[in-house]
């Protein structure tokens, strides 16, 4: 088990300028049936909208661009070195956020002012929080913190799941609700309880003192046989994990208002649900005083003779970790949109938008303004400015066309990241074809 820790750990490390985040800007105010996802309220011209296979990309991280990074990860994983990875981390909360989708099907159906929908997506959801205190002990060693007590608090949930869904939406008057309902499959998943960590070096015999409080849960559907031969299997996914025992159900809202022809207000809450987690559950814990001698964690990164699986079994002893296998739970990242439209002509919309993502104790806000443009009936563009605390400038474009039944549609909320994402800290992309009857 600490070996994949680890193993994520410094994965998440390589890809910091890469963390998920799952807010959609632009989207919320295209003109496509992927725009209910954002608002479940939304309701099209159209009578028969069929989403084909389309992916969806987020990512975001507190700790700076790719290029503040280079890694050098070998092929027999006996060799990591940050370079200057350390450099942009923060003290305390160093945030990593994001999320992959594959939407296999969507399909709408209007009748009149009521539009009804089913569909299908495979996410994968990641969030992870830590101290800047942690990555410097695994990758430069505990002797710089000889005679100190320091915090390892850590926060990791990584899961992989199916969303099946049901919507509809109905138009009243000047007011359109709409609601989907979500069934989930787990697929994989690893998330803490208990996060308390903290570590003592002494200063004469190097000893080590862990003080732990800690929990990891784990479910995969793939067997683990003990705790030095593990593996979450993310990447192994496939559509034939479609249903499994771990399941759970989740709740879209949505509503819009048209306070005249041209101004309209909009609000929605999605993703108030959770998974509960029942098959091949692994439970993790360490609490309690903990002690080892002359033990360097330097040695995963910087010394190429020491066996990956002895250190990590010299770790697994340290923190005397013990297993059971029971049911556990987990919740969604809670998301709200709060939005205004104005139609200035017949060509240009104008809107505001904001949003807050809830997750693990944390908020992640956003605010935007975009401008869309119908430029024909076959092709219409959209930009979008979005600003965050630590991205307080981020450009944004999409655009739709529509060639016959087919509409080609694609849009970003940084396109600057699309040509240099080795200088950003904020990716995002949309992107996939629809058939409109």
């Amino acid at each position: 088990m600490l070996k994949y820790c680890f193993l994520i750990f410094s994965t998440v490390l390589f890809f910091s300028n890469k963390a998920f985040s799952q807010q959609e800007m632009g989207l919320y105010f295209m003109d496509v049936l992927q725009t209910s996802k954002t608002n479940p309220a939304y309701i099209s011209k159209k009578n028969i909208e069929i989403g084909l296979p389309s992916i969806h990309l987020n990512y975001y991280n507190t700790g700076g661009s790719f290029n503040k990074l280079i890694v050098d990860y070998l092929n027999d994983k006996t060799s990591i070195s940050p370079g200057n990875a350390l450099d942009g981390l923060s003290d305390t909360d160093n945030i990593l956020r994001g999320v992959f989708e594959i939407e296999t099907l969507h399909l709408r159906y209007r009748l009149g002012n009521i539009q009804l929908g089913l569909s299908h997506a495979q996410k994968t959801d990641v969030f992870m929080n830590f101290p800047k205190t942690m990555a410097k002990l695994f990758f430069e060693g505990n002797g710089q913190y000889v005679g100190q007590n320091i915090a390892l608090d850590n926060e990791v949930q990584l899961t992989s799941y199916n969303e099946f869904a049901l919507s509809g939406a109905m138009k009243l008057s000047k007011i359109t609700a709409g609601a989907r309902v979500k069934y989930l499959t787990g697929i994989a998943n690893i998330s803490t309880g208990n996060k308390a960590l903290s570590l003592h070096t002494d200063s004469d015999i190097y000893q080590l003192t862990l003080q732990t409080d800690y929990e990891l849960n784990v479910s995969t559907l793939l067997n683990t046989n003990d705790l030095s031969n593990f593996d979450l299997g993310i990447g192994s996914n496939s559509f034939k994990n479609l249903f499994t025992k771990n399941s759970g159900l989740a709740l879209d809202l949505g509503v819009t208002y048209e306070v005249n022809k041209k101004l309209k207000l909009g609000a929605s809450l999605l993703d108030l649900g959770k998974i509960k987690w029942t098959e091949n559950t692994n439970n993790y814990s360490s609490k309690g005083t903990l002690t080892y001698d002359g033990f360097d964690f330097a040695q995963f990164a910087n010394n190429d003779s020491i066996s990956f699986s002895s250190a990590i079994d010299t770790l697994q002893a340290a923190f005397d970790f013990h297993e059971n296998h029971e049911d556990y739970t987990t919740t969604l990242p809670t998301k709200f949109y709060l939005s205004a439209s104005y139609q200035l002509n017949k060509m240009i919309r104008l809107g505001g938008l904001f949003y807050n993502e809830t997750y693990r104790g944390q908020n992640f806000q956003v605010v935007a303004l975009s401008g869309n443009a119908k430029l024909s009936k076959m092709f219409s563009v959209g930009a979008i400015y979005s600003a965050r605390k630590e991205s307080p400038f981020n450009l944004g474009l999409n655009f739709v066309l529509k060639l016959g039944p087919a509409q080609l549609y694609a849009t970003t909320d940084n396109v600057i990241a699309v040509f240099q994402p080795y200088k950003s800290s904020n990716v995002n992309l949309r992107t996939g074809l629809n058939l409109l009857f």
